[in-house]
């Protein structure tokens, strides 16, 4: 005789695809013995198209219950223990799990009953799940893992030609159409519940192969899904439900390590969860993939903080475990396929880049109100210094010609302590590039870079987190928090052109070097951001050859654009390398191109008001009289060049204590 079949369909405000759903199992060729339904505390007809259907047993639960629980909530009060005993003669009970978006098609039922009348071996058979609108598109056919216990769907997302129904023997089904022998799931107590929603099945699966048993796929039982996020995880595209599902696979995937694990590596394993988590979510920034660090976190502190769920779910795995880890080894992914698929993951992700390059949306989401904002503060800010000539102070001296700024970046004598013959530090080529922008008065270009200085940083924070997120307010955020780091403040406070120019171009280098990979353009433009960053801050070098590597190491095909980032800033800074001197004690090098002068206290305050720009040593030539009471400071040292508005020490050679600006 056929076996008995008990259908149990588990529902949470599932009114939109329901009616589909019920309509389907209604038209099932080989009908269900009886049908239990749960509803998980709906809040719309849910309950009334479930009542109006006449289930064997309706029953109401809560809404946070899982899809496990549910079923055997099901299981439980379905009434029918007795059954299983007369079942056992008759082929055995089985249990049908289906959700409200799951639609199986007529025969798919009868398909699933005879692969397991025919093999007794089997105790779980899985069918091919469809896509909900497109009826000839593979959603997914059998699960298995990776060597390292990464959940892979063996078949998905691909066009039914029959190219896969030779499939059977499989690691895991999905939870959605799944049909099992009710002993089974009894036995080895049904779903983990550690995992409500995602790798609940192939658990399952797992611990059904190890006790001994087969787990089998059938491709002529196809079954429609939605991704309602009922049997399986939500499909939706929203950013918030991608969000939880990268949480809940990595929360699930953590679970399992910490329950297969041999008791030997148990602690290694618990103790390199967060640690691995701060890896994990460095690489999903390299990968443009912001949103998901959050999920890192969050999936490791829920694995590593689960309370007595470990324990519980590994006592169940050695109770009725008979088989070793090796008897599923043949099912595990191959590590050749995986890294395949990896492959064409990223190539389909530079082509989607290549082929469709998202809009930046600068008015719509907020750009340029963010620049005008930052305008504003810039104008506000400085609004005293309007009028002004030249700045004076901390490590502003003014400029004597374009033709200076030139001729002091090629080899010859270097008024830096007791003075040498040598090449020019890398700076004083920025300092003459922009200094050219101004030709008719190089001392205004840095006047004129002051009050652009808040809205470059604030526009190149934008752009650069538009490279990560689409959120406009999270792009609004990171540039008002770039624009009002202490460090940039006190740079321009301090009169530091060096690092307050290295603090605007290091977004735009982020922004630039995002495209690199596919961009030529971009490349050179990362390479030029890259050598000035270098020539204005040294001490950041180190940092940025570390990023630079492991773009190169994810870089793909793109590795020759990122290879040559680095180039410009070697040839820059080679000559002042190689040929400069150690100072009169020995030398050492210097974290910034910028002379560090005593500073001394205005009268008023440090942050007397905007005009004192270079607060402890600042001073505005102009005819505008400066807005703060008492003089106007002004630095001049003999350690700097009386040619430059800056004179580096890079990367060495300080005067000795005791003379002149001792404390350069």
């Amino acid at each position: 005789m056929s076996p008995r079949v008990t259908a149990i369909l588990i529902a949470r405000n599932g009114a939109q695809h329901l009616d589909r759903t019920l309509a389907a199992l209604a038209a099932q060729t080989r009908r269900p013995d009886s049908v239990i339904m749960v509803d998980c505390g709906s809040t719309d007809t849910t309950a009334q198209l479930l009542a109006a259907y006449g289930p064997t047993q309706l029953v109401s639960a809560g809404a946070d219950l899982s899809f496990g629980d549910a079923v055997k909530a099901a299981v439980r009060l379905s009434g029918e223990t007795s059954s299983e005993s007369n079942g056992a003669t008759n082929g055995g009970e089985l249990l049908w799990l289906l959700a409200q978006d799951t639609a199986p098609e007529p025969g798919a039922l009868a398909a699933l009953v005879n692969a397991l009348e025919v093999a007794p071996s089997v105790a779980v058979v899985g069918p091919k799940l469809m896509d909900w609108e497109r009826a000839d598109y593979i959603r997914e056919f059998g699960e298995t893992m990776t060597r390292y216990g990464a959940t892979v769907t063996v078949v998905g997302e691909e066009l039914d030609q029959a190219q896969h129904d030779g499939l059977s023997d499989v690691l895991g089904v999905a939870p959605a159409g799944m049909l099992v022998r009710q002993a089974i799931w009894r036995s080895l107590g049904g779903f983990d519940p550690a995992l409500p929603v995602v790798d609940n099945a192939l658990d399952f699966c797992v611990r059904t192969r190890l006790a001994g048993h087969r787990v089998a796929l059938v491709p002529a039982a196809r079954v429609a899904v939605a991704g309602d996020g009922i049997a399986g995880a939500d499909r939706s595209p929203e950013g918030s439900a991608q969000r939880r599902r990268v949480r809940l696979r990595r929360q699930a995937q953590l679970h399992r390590r910490l329950v297969y694990a041999p008791a030997a590596a148990l602690l290694p394993h618990w103790l390199s969860l967060v640690p691995l988590a701060f890896l994990r979510a460095f690489l999903r920034l390299m990968r443009k993939e912001p949103g998901s660090i959050g999920a890192e976190f969050g999936a490791a502190f829920a694995a590593a903080f689960s309370g007595l769920r470990v324990p519980a779910a590994r006592r169940v795995l050695r109770r009725n475990r008979t088989l070793g880890w090796g008897a599923i080894a043949s099912l595990r992914m191959p590590g050749a396929e995986v890294r395949r698929r990896r492959a064409l993951l990223r190539e389909q992700r530079r082509t989607l880049a290549r082929g469709s390059r998202s809009e930046l949306a600068f008015l719509s989401s907020g750009g340029a109100w963010t620049l005008i904002g930052a305008t504003v503060a810039g104008i506000a800010l400085l609004a005293p210094m309007l009028g002004a000539s030249a700045l004076v102070g901390g490590g502003l001296l003014p400029v004597h010609g374009p033709a200076a700024l030139w001729q002091n970046i090629g080899y010859g004598w270097r008024d830096i302590g007791t003075g040498f013959v040598g090449a020019a530090d890398p700076f004083a080529a920025v300092l003459a590039v922009l200094g050219s922008l101004t030709f008719w008065s190089p001392s205004a270009f840095l006047l004129c870079l002051y009050f652009a200085a808040l809205p470059l940083a604030a526009l190149g924070a934008w752009l650069a987190a538009a490279r990560l997120t689409g959120r406009g307010s999270l792009r609004a955020l990171a540039a008002v928090l770039w624009m009002f780091a202490p460090t940039f403040l006190s740079a321009i406070a301090d009169g530091r052109p060096a690092p307050m120019i290295a603090h605007i171009l290091l977004p735009w280098l982020f922004f630039a070097a995002a495209a690199a990979g596919r961009s030529w353009s971009a490349s050179a433009a990362s390479a030029l951001l890259f050598a000035a960053i270098v020539a204005c801050v040294p001490s950041l070098t180190p940092a940025l050859l570390v990023l630079w590597v492991l773009a190169v190491a994810f870089s793909g095909r793109g590795i020759m654009r990122f290879i040559g980032i680095p180039i410009p800033a070697a040839v820059l800074a080679a000559p002042s390398c190689s040929t400069r001197p150690c100072g009169p004690t020995g030398g050492r090098c210097s974290p910034t191109p910028a002379c560090r002068c005593p500073e001394r206290a205005h009268p008023a305050g440090s942050w007397c008001s905007a005009s004192r720009t270079a607060t402890s040593a600042a001073g505005v030539r102009s005819s505008v009289p400066s807005a703060c009471p008492g003089p106007a400071f002004r630095c001049w040292c003999r350690s700097c060049s009386p040619r430059w508005p800056c004179s580096p020490c890079w990367p060495c050679s300080f005067p000795a204590p005791g003379s002149p600006c001792s404390d350069c």
